[in-house]
């Protein structure tokens, strides 16, 4: 059995800086309410990021022009979950795809519906079903569901 060491000592981060990237963020919430997403494409290279970054992480420049995407794309991967976090089972296996949407180089989680675990596969093209009422959150894109 391994043994736990803990060392004494201090770890001063007074010299670094942190930025949080809350513009691209916010850009991405703001657009929802009204059914569009909202990214940031670097006008060196032209990469789309959502949401987007304060600087691109190809060419390491600023970047913070919005660009709209669309909410239709393809499934690069994705997860069947037959239990919830604590291991209990779930009624219907829940599938959690990551998503490419067209005009975006970025990729986005949510969940799938309308769709048997089986037929679910890489390249499968779907879109975003938008919640009802829309605020303004993460919540505003309800799921996937497919084209």
């Amino acid at each position: 059995m391994e043994e736990t060491r803990v060392v004494q000592g201090t770890w001063d981060i007074s010299t670094f800086k942190f930025r949080i990237e809350g513009v691209g963020l916010r850009r991405m919430l703001d657009g929802m309410k009204e059914g569009k997403l909202v990214g940031t494409r670097c006008h060196k290279c032209g990469t789309v990021y959502l949401p987007g970054p304060f600087y691109c992480r190809k060419c390491h420049i600023e970047i913070n022009e919005p660009t709209e995407v669309s909410d239709h794309g393809e499934i690069m991967t994705y997860t069947i979950g037959y239990a919830d976090v604590r291991g209990n089972p779930l009624d219907e296996p829940r599938i959690a795809p990551v998503v490419k949407l067209d005009g975006c180089d970025s990729w986005i989680m949510g969940v799938l519906q309308g769709v048997k675990p089986e037929d679910v596969h890489v390249g499968m093209r779907v879109k975003v079903q938008w919640a009802e009422e829309r605020t303004g959150s993460l919540q505003d894109m309800a799921y996937y569901v497919p084209e």
